[in-house]
């Protein structure tokens, strides 16, 4: 009779596999993307973007100028370009045509050419400082970030890093992060896991484990019980010279053979239980017909001396000596027990 699993076993198991499942979709997508919102690695800025949602900037991404289009709404967003080569070529004007009609352009670390096209003052003005910011009109504004450390999850704690970072990015309501473009870096590559979550799912885990060694087979011997079932002597007879074949162990199968015939002749002969190996059963029998010879002049028929020699001798070759011996050690056995 099978034992239904206990309700509260099964319970736990769904409710761990449950909470697993909501860890894994609440999970953040991180990449390896330099200056990246979601990269938590020293060189991302994962830091100032978490930071930067807390003080109620909402962060979004853009990675095509579609979605620069969509998210920037003017004069309460923010656009941030980490490395201006992201952009290609052909579609630079377009670019700096959307990122204009922001509240702030930010540009991390522009070179020569795109100083003198975003700021008036001569390009060599504006690289002495960290942070350059220059007023477009119209309350616009635009900001030069010539050290990208400033970002980095690694030094924005350093000296005033985080506090030019925040003021540079966080005056508008919103912010369009460009660290991408037509998903030509920023790849996903795991799964950032925030730190509370870590120990709780080593504790699901082992929960988990505790109950299937506590619910599972215990550990030692193993127990001999009653089969429920009787197994007949002939199809175990039958499935394990299925299994000889299979792999072709004549000498299992050979070496099966002669024991059982020299048992059963052992027997016979009133050979005690030690004494019915192949070996011995022969020789018993070879003494047998040597002595009969004597006493008659002749092997006695119902002494088959001369069957004694299937009880030793060598593996079969093939299916076929297999087959001639089976026959043979039959025939011996008649002839003694009859």
């Amino acid at each position: 009779m099978k034992r239904r699993p206990n309700g509260m076993i099964v319970g736990v198991l769904t409710l761990s596999v449950l909470l697993l499942v909501l860890l894994v979709m609440t999970a953040r997508p991180h990449t390896n993307t330099p200056l990246d919102p979601d990269n938590p690695s020293p060189h991302g800025a994962q830091a100032v973007a978490r930071v930067l949602e807390q003080h109620g900037v909402a962060v979004d991404r853009a990675g095509n100028l579609d979605e620069l289009r969509r998210g920037n709404t003017g004069d309460e967003t923010t656009v941030l370009l980490t490395d201006e080569f992201l952009i290609p070529h052909d579609e630079r004007q377009d670019f700096l045509a959307s990122a204009r009609t922001a509240g702030t352009l930010v540009v991390v670390d522009p070179s020569e050419s795109l100083r003198e096209s975003l700021f008036d003052q001569e390009a060599d003005e504006s690289e002495n400082v960290p942070v350059y910011a220059a007023s477009a009109g119209d309350g616009k504004k635009i900001v030069a970030l010539n050290d990208p450390t400033l970002l980095t999850n690694a030094s924005v704690d350093d000296g005033d890093n985080a506090r030019q970072a925040l003021t540079s990015l966080g005056e508008r309501r919103r912010m369009v992060w460009i660290s991408t473009w037509n998903g030509a870096t920023g790849e996903q590559t795991g799964l950032d896991w925030p730190a509370w979550k870590t120990p709780l799912t080593w504790a699901i885990g082992l929960s988990v484990l505790f109950l299937v060694v506590l619910r599972g087979r215990r550990f030692g011997l193993l127990a001999l019980e009653p089969m429920p079932v009787t197994v007949k002597a002939v199809e175990s007879t039958r499935a394990l010279a299925s299994l000889y074949r299979r792999s072709s162990a004549r000498d299992s199968a050979a070496s099966a053979l002669r024991d059982g015939t020299a048992s059963r002749v052992g027997a016979g002969l009133g050979l005690s239980q030690g004494r019915r190996s192949p070996d011995l059963v022969a020789d018993a029998l070879r003494a047998r017909g040597a002595a009969a010879a004597d006493a008659d002049g002749v092997t006695a028929s119902n002494v088959p001396h001369d069957l004694a020699e299937w009880l030793t001798g060598p593996t079969p070759e093939n299916d076929k000596a297999l087959v001639e011996l089976a026959r043979e050690l039959d025939r011996l056995e008649k002839e003694i027990l009859r």
